[in-house]
């Protein structure tokens, strides 16, 4: 029985960006390279049509930048800047994406591209609360995946197996070696985890209680989680975090909220803490698919040109 498909991508660079690429970068030639498909929509290139509903979502949003750009033009130079500074010759990247169904990792960027293209036409409905969903369940997936991608990429061998051995060992569940994984090896020698993270706060109609509401949610999380730094914030408008702390915000957002259970944790959310919860989920969605963003960028240019 033919598999369902949920959603088709379509390319819309002008004809003259797509002279100026290698054809490995087009979707038309892209269709079954799902590595090169999650690379245009999280580049913000990319057109994807869902084909219960009929809609159609223009995906311009750039998350390749540190703190994600609008893309209000695209073309060939929007994705050569991905990896401009970054690795030495754009022909690496060709090579890499030309050969990168052959890796092994099919299914792992089938299901991630799947996650996040959910998220993005979750987001589409404002159905906000659904799309964190989906990318909490992108974290989970590549929490294991990615170090093992990581690591499989390293031209040192002896490197390779301490790097290996040190993700199973030392950390005591799946977010202690996510969170290890992240702040002490992918990013141990980048200036990304210095730059804090602005977390702005909105509600509908600028509606001041809930952001009061709002607010104090993000705050009881840092407050009641050593891993989440507040370096600054500006009351009921914004809180300003460490990065380091992003992934273990990530996680909270999730237990603090979907668990609640009587008797259980007693820091988790009510409904009554936070209503218009789709409102509230909207305030960090953008946050953490740039984050997860970050991660694979990071993992590709390594991939590309290994240490």
């Amino acid at each position: 029985m033919a598999s369902f498909q949920q959603f088709i991508y379509t390319e819309n660079l002008p004809e003259s960006s797509q002279d100026n690429l290698p054809a490995c970068f087009i979707v038309s030639n892209a269709t079954r390279q799902y590595e090169i498909l999650l690379l245009r929509l999280l580049s913000g290139t990319l057109t994807f049509t869902n084909t219960i509903s009929n809609v159609e979502i223009n995906q311009r949003n750039n998350f390749s930048e540190i703190d994600f750009i609008v893309n209000n033009n695209i073309s060939d130079t929007t994705i050569k800047n991905i990896f401009h500074n970054k690795i030495s010759d754009f022909s690496k990247a060709q090579h890499y994406y030309e050969n990168c169904h052959t890796y092994g990792n099919t299914e792992l960027f089938k299901n991630l591209l799947a996650e996040l293209t959910n998220f993005f036409y979750q987001q589409e409905k404002n159905s906000h609360t659904l799309a964190f969903l989906h990318l909490y369940r992108s974290v989970e997936l590549v929490s294991y995946c990615f170090p093992l991608f990581y690591t499989s990429k390293s031209k040192n061998y002896e490197k390779t197996y301490i790097k290996l051995k040190d993700f199973f060992t030392k950390p005591k569940g799946e977010l202690e070696f996510f969170k290890e994984f992240i702040n002490n090896h992918l990013f141990k020698d980048e200036l990304i985890l210095d730059i804090y993270l602005t977390i702005e706060i909105n509600a509908p109609n600028n509606n001041a209680h809930l952001k009061k509401m709002y607010y104090d949610a993000i705050i009881k999380l840092c407050d009641n989680n050593r891993s989440i730094p507040v370096l600054s914030t500006s009351p009921n408008e914004s809180i300003n975090i460490n990065r380091k702390g992003l992934t273990s915000l990530i996680y909270d957002l999730r237990n603090r909220y979907f668990h609640f259970l009587t008797g259980s944790y007693n820091d988790n959310f009510s409904s009554i803490e936070l209503p218009e919860v789709d409102s509230f989920y909207k305030n960090v969605n953008d946050l953490i698919v740039n984050w997860i963003a970050q991660i694979y960028f990071e993992l590709l240019f390594k991939a590309i040109e290994p240490n």
